[in-house]
């Protein structure tokens, strides 16, 4: 069986390329996070901060927004990299072992106290550095948002996205 990749495309030097959970593990010590609730609560294992996918080899000059995607394709958030790249974390080992499907791996981006947390995606498979805003298929509107929640909110239907909503059905 193939290890999971994450796979990497647009603005960076040196794309496309991809990471498995391994090669995460191996990106800078200093960018490592060996205790994920320490910085979100809930959750437990080993990630990296997201800038570590670019510090090394380097984002080229006009790239200014990432295209966030699930492996299916089916939820997709386009976000300006400087949202992402201060606290979002890429979160790919759970205690024992590599994350699993049941915690929304093999990879999974975490944005700790971001504003909207549909930005929060499971089931990673795709990252696109580019120099406008992508494709993003996230609901917008609390009436929007409650009716996708009510679509996909099984584990058959849900799309890869981590919100979740309040009882006034805001985020």
């Amino acid at each position: 069986m193939t290890a999971p990749t994450l796979n990497v495309e647009g603005l960076i030097e040196g794309a496309p390329f991809s990471f498995s959970a391994a090669d995460l593990a191996a990106l800078d010590p200093a960018a490592q996070i060996a205790e994920v609730g320490e910085v979100v609560p809930g959750r437990a294992g080993r990630g990296v901060l997201f800038r570590a996918l670019f510090d090394g080899p380097g984002l080229k000059d006009n790239a200014r927004w990432v295209e966030l995607e699930s492996e299916d394709g089916t939820f997709v958030a386009s976000l300006p990299i400087e949202e992402v790249a201060g606290d979002g974390i890429l979160w790919y080992a759970g205690v024992d072992e590599f994350l699993t499907v049941k915690d929304g791996g093999p990879f999974r981006l975490l944005i700790p106290g971001y504003r909207d947390a549909c930005a929060n995606l499971k089931y990673l498979g795709r990252i696109c550095f580019m120099s406008q805003p992508g494709r993003d298929t996230r609901p917008t509107g609390q009436v929007a948002h409650a009716a996708h929640h009510e679509a996909t909110d099984t584990p058959e239907g849900h799309d890869g996205h981590d919100c979740e909503l309040d009882s006034q059905g805001g985020v």
